[in-house]
């Protein structure tokens, strides 16, 4: 036999772990490419820091950021 037999207790534990893990890992890559589109956006000289800070500190609305996704979407082409 190539690959032993796993004790499902073990089976059990690797599992659980793994569901804490994805989510830290999705945690991690949303940051990630919040911090990423900061840097680039600084890089390029498309934002400055004071726009920055107004915007980080501006309180936004659910109806904000939906009305932007609406504005932004594009429809598809052939």
């Amino acid at each position: 036999m190539v690959v032993p037999s796993v004790p499902i207790q073990s089976l059990a534990l690797i599992v659980g772990i793994d569901r804490f893990m994805s989510e830290c890992r999705a945690l991690t890559n949303f940051v990630g490419n919040g911090v990423a589109t900061v840097v680039v956006s600084r890089w390029e000289n498309e934002i400055t820091k004071e726009e920055l800070r107004a915007n980080l500190r501006r309180p936004i609305s659910l109806a904000e950021i939906a009305a932007e996704a609406v504005v932004e979407a594009k429809p598809l082409t052939s």
